[in-house]
């Protein structure tokens, strides 16, 4: 007899972008990001870039600042800040492909994030799979994870009751338990035991 370890047909998939589809090499140290910035263009303090960023995140995230005007505010022209921004942090391709095989399996899969929608846009175009993805993004629905209006607005989104979600910060996790999605903090080791728990046999939906 095969053990089957996929989840029900009516399961959906939701993954954060930063922490877990990009990991976070900088351990949410932002000066550490802006100090690999100021390496090549040397007039950027990395002090002043970081108080910056804490000024504006709030906007970033819910879309009420757009990137266009971060960049100004640090003086790097956006499309370098793109271009470095990117190199710097790269799509985990383990945590990718895992997105991949849920998709061709059926499974409704989407982002759930607060990422800087414009660097979500650029994520999008340069991995495929990434397009054939639900998107529920704070900047396109003015809140951000862990608010409850989120996580019910990406319930929508996705169309399935029974939901998994997988981010690192420990309040968005609380917030999405205590809507009863099955919620996964991306810890040490914690995509071997996802796809241990829903990728070990490929199941037909």
């Amino acid at each position: 007899m095969i053990e089957r370890y996929a989840p029900l047909p009516t399961t959906g998939f939701y993954f954060d972008v930063g922490g877990v589809l990009i990991p976070d090499k900088f351990g949410y140290d932002a000066r550490a990001v802006f100090a690999k910035f100021a390496e090549r263009y040397n007039w950027l303090d990395p002090d002043d870039a970081c108080k910056i960023y804490a000024r504006l995140q709030p906007g970033l995230d819910s879309g009420d600042v757009d990137l266009l005007r971060f960049c100004r505010a640090i003086h790097l022209e956006q499309q370098t800040f793109e271009r470095e921004w990117l190199a710097l942090h790269p799509v985990d391709s383990k945590v990718l492909n895992a997105i991949e095989q849920l998709v061709d399996r059926g499974y409704p899969v989407g982002l759930a994030t607060n990422f800087c929608k414009r660097l979500l846009e650029l994520l999008l175009k340069s991995n495929p799979v990434l397009s054939r993805l639900s998107i529920c993004c704070s900047s396109d629905i003015r809140r951000v994870k862990p608010s409850r209006e989120f996580f019910n607005h990406a319930r929508q989104i996705i169309g399935t009751p029974n939901v998994i979600f997988v981010d690192d910060r420990p309040v968005n996790i609380a917030a999405a338990r205590d809507l009863g999605w099955t919620a996964i903090q991306a810890n040490d080791g914690w995509l071997s035991r996802f796809e241990r728990t829903y990728l070990r046999v490929n199941c037909p939906i």
